[in-house]
């Protein structure tokens, strides 16, 4: 399934319209690969302070709040990963 994605971001006080074709399996997905296009963003910025706007998919659906979630998500102490 290819859908288009539109993300708006503030870095730093500046504004950033990033748009882009992208393709997945599922419905499911689409939050994942959005959250890892504002992550490639944020590398290739040098990891300024990032605000997450607006993501848009088709240009109709809003998943803004989705994509948040998973950037706000705690990171797992590492004693819970197994080598």
């Amino acid at each position: 399934m290819e859908f288009n994605l539109e993300v708006h971001l503030i870095i730093e006080g500046s504004g950033l319209v990033a748009k882009g074709c992208f393709s997945t399996r599922n419905n499911k997905e689409i939050v994942n690969v959005a959250h890892n296009y504002i992550r490639s963003i944020m590398h290739d910025t040098g990891y300024r302070r990032t605000f997450i706007e607006k993501v848009i998919v088709n240009c109709t659906e809003e998943i803004t709040e989705e994509v948040r979630e998973i950037e706000n998500r705690p990171i797992p102490p590492m004693d819970d990963i197994f080598w």
